[in-house]
């Protein structure tokens, strides 16, 4: 993950490049004064969420940190909190249930949209805010036995869903579905071709072997997402802290892996699409359907963790 030529800002902000302006270097675009990286970066020059924030200032980008570390915790807490009290009624119930429902999917999406600036703090940041809330409130260690034995939650678990980035990011390009950078171009709407960046600043570039090694790296990393998700690897009778440092550890991996792919598939590579969605059913048909389980791990738990949210 090189850095760039972040002397110039997230932003634009010292450039005097005009608005429309899209050519800069190979990982990012400028267009109304504002940068967009689509491969990973370090720098804290960024904007993440609003914009010209945190801009140039150096602490207001660690205050970003900070505040993305604390989404990612507060959706972990949302997924395993236990709110509403036993005995209340339905209609109350399920209102609490959707309030709950509601927050916990907005700011879902705002840790999605942060981690989407491609900055690698930020990315780790919300790595590390789900790990934390993940450890505290959703693993056996700090969790009683009649809270592991009986409901996990309020809320079901919640997928880690796709945003329309057709028109999300395509107000950002200079034409509707694409932007020229330096040579490369930046899709906006899917595209069939060998000659993309991925995760990273050229690569796999022009060269059309490495472009298949990247979509055996996409596929390896959905098949892992979903071996994760339903492998069974701590033993039955291990102490709860164990256990549970171990569930933190694989859901830590877990929600790293899942945010990549998903950055991946933001290329609007199709080719890349297509084995990201091929990694994800591979996985599943041999680790979470019921093709090659035996009947008693049907019967039983289906995995170490939870669904990923």
């Amino acid at each position: 993950m090189d850095g760039m030529d972040h002397g110039h800002g997230m932003g634009g902000m010292a450039s005097p490049a005009p608005p429309s302006s899209s050519m800069t270097n190979g990982t990012m675009m400028m267009h109304h004064k504002m940068m967009m990286h689509m491969t990973f970066f370090w720098g804290t020059k960024a904007e993440v969420l609003f914009s010209k924030w945190p801009g140039t200032n150096t602490g207001m980008y660690y205050v970003s940190l900070l505040f993305v570390f604390a989404l990612a915790v507060l959706v972990e807490w949302l997924s395993h909190c236990r709110l509403i009290r036993a005995g209340g009624s339905d209609v109350i119930c399920g209102l609490a249930q959707t309030l709950l429902h509601a927050v916990r999917v907005g700011l879902a999406y705002l840790v999605m949209l942060a981690v989407m600036s491609f900055n690698a703090g930020v990315f780790l940041v919300a790595v590390a805010g789900h790990t934390v809330g993940f450890l505290l409130f959703g693993s056996k260690v700090f969790k009683k036995k009649s809270d592991v034995d009986d409901k996990v939650s309020d809320l079901p678990p919640m997928k880690m869903d796709g945003m329309d980035h057709g028109h999300g990011m395509g107000g950002m390009a200079s034409s509707p579905s694409s932007s020229m950078m330096d040579g490369t171009m930046m899709h906006l709407t899917f595209f069939w071709g060998t000659t993309e960046e991925l995760l990273f600043p050229k690569w796999p570039g022009t060269n059309t072997g490495m472009y298949y090694v990247s979509l055996l790296f996409v596929f390896a990393l959905a098949v892992l997402v979903e071996w994760l998700s339903y492998c069974r690897l701590i033993r039955a009778g291990a102490s709860d802290v164990v256990s549970g440092l171990i569930q933190t550890l694989l859901h830590a991996i877990r929600v790293g892996l899942a945010y990549l792919v998903m950055l991946a598939v933001m290329s609007f590579n199709a080719g890349v699409f297509l084995v990201a969605v091929a990694g994800h059913a591979v996985g599943f048909l041999l680790f979470g359907s019921r093709v090659f389980k035996k009947k008693s791990d049907v019967d039983d738990k289906g995995s170490d963790l939870p669904p990923i949210l």
